[in-house]
């Protein structure tokens, strides 16, 4: 496996590297190049030689040693034509992510260009080194107009069908992988049908029935190991949560931070589109003094429904990208349920909260989601910080995450 790391968001800046595994489940080695190649696309010929083609705007391809952990060859430059839209060169849209490919004796790069609202194009030739000739293979946007699919690559299936895996930039609420079909025409590998985009179409035909499922979202926090569905925010401090230490809850143990941009032990999964529903039920019974225990959108900016512990005394908050827009005071319950709700089309999260799960109240205002500039899209929240050191013995029990498309 090849990727780059860039540091600052220079494309000339970071350090490209490999990981080698027996298997997927690892152990990986890794090795870190003092080149950087960026946006690439490891290339195993058929002679035994490896390269990588990577570039943005202009593309290259350098060839590795047999082992794959050394550059062996300089940069090639095998194209440097810019787009002024997917019909025409002379603009300012380079191409990237490249993926290379070699069929029917023919060496394939396929590429997006245009940004948000682009398109993917396929390069072709007989020589490794070129000369490339290019076409067009897909520039449709009409599932989420003006957004264009690109980006991606493609597999061959056993029975000789191909399919192309490609995404489409859906602004706050993330960049969503699509599935398309692929036709060939006279040597080209032509995506979706009549080169649109599919809404609907027949699965790819492995061999087998498969039952339909759906990634996982809601929990009830039964299981002794956490599900796919969730990530960390930062790598998370073990010690600090715990899903056995009380049957059927997650523990989230207090950090210290004085934001939640920097608490560790966040917890957090995708937003959906079009429309998503959040809601979790927490015991609040453990919380210490600096203690802020809730639940909400993370992002940058981001917002939340939390409770507050001050000296003994709860307060209810509703607060947007770091500033407190509405606090109810002197709450005095051991449970809360927070709700959110998100939607994909003018990217608003609302808020909500209940003291007895049943009734649901609007609180603070609107986040105005944004795509963030990590380009990981909006995810529900749940946290435990303390904004004083004494605060860290506290602790903040979520009884479940329960996820609807509303």
């Amino acid at each position: 496996m090849g990727f780059c790391t860039p540091k600052n968001w220079g494309w000339d800046k970071g350090n490209f590297s490999i990981c080698i595994a027996d298997k997927a489940e690892g152990p990986w080695e890794r090795t870190i190049f003092p080149e950087f190649l960026y946006d690439p696309g490891l290339f195993f010929d058929d002679d035994g030689k490896v390269y990588v083609a990577h570039g943005q705007g202009e593309l290259y391809l350098t060839e590795l040693n047999a082992d794959a952990k050394s550059v062996k060859g300089k940069d090639v430059k095998i194209w440097d034509k810019r787009f002024k839209n997917a019909n025409e060169f002379g603009g300012g849209f380079g191409m990237e992510g490249a993926h290379m490919y070699k069929i029917n004796g023919k060496y394939y790069i396929t590429c997006p260009a245009g940004g948000t609202e682009g398109w993917q194009i396929c390069l072709r030739s007989d020589n490794i080194y070129g000369p490339y000739e290019h076409k067009l293979i897909m520039h449709d946007s009409s599932s989420y107009p003006p957004n264009g699919l690109h980006q991606g690559g493609m597999v061959q299936l056993k029975n000789g069908d191909w399919w192309f895996i490609i995404m489409q930039d859906r602004g706050a609420i993330g960049r969503v992988p699509i599935l398309l079909p692929v036709e060939w025409k006279d040597g080209w590998p032509m995506l979706g049908t009549g080169n649109k985009d599919v809404i609907t179409y027949a699965k790819p035909n492995v061999g087998k029935t498969y039952p339909i499922k759906t990634p996982a979202t809601t929990d009830e926090f039964t299981k002794q190991k956490l599900g796919l569905q969730w990530q960390w925010n930062h790598n998370p401090d073990n010690e600090k949560w715990s899903l056995t230490e009380r049957k059927g809850y997650m523990r989230l143990k207090a950090s210290n931070a004085d934001s939640l941009k920097v608490a560790r032990n966040t917890l957090t999964q995708r937003v959906q589109g079009p429309n998503s529903e959040g809601s979790v039920e927490i015991d609040l019974t453990g919380l210490k003094d600096g203690n802020i225990a809730g639940f909400g959108v993370f992002q940058s900016p981001y917002a939340f429904v939390a409770v507050e512990q001050i000296n003994g005394q709860r307060r209810i908050i509703m607060n947007n990208n770091n500033k407190i827009i509405e606090q109810i005071d002197d709450f005095k319950g051991d449970k809360i349920w927070i709700r959110a709700r998100v939607t994909d089309r003018d990217f608003i999260a609302k808020f909500y909260y209940s003291t007895d799960g049943t009734n649901f109240y609007v609180i603070g205002n609107d986040l105005n989601m944004d795509l963030g500039l990590y380009w990981t899209a909006n995810r529900f929240a749940l946290f435990n910080y303390s904004t004083t050191v004494t605060g860290v013995d506290g602790y903040a029990d979520f009884n479940w995450f329960r996820f609807t498309n509303k």
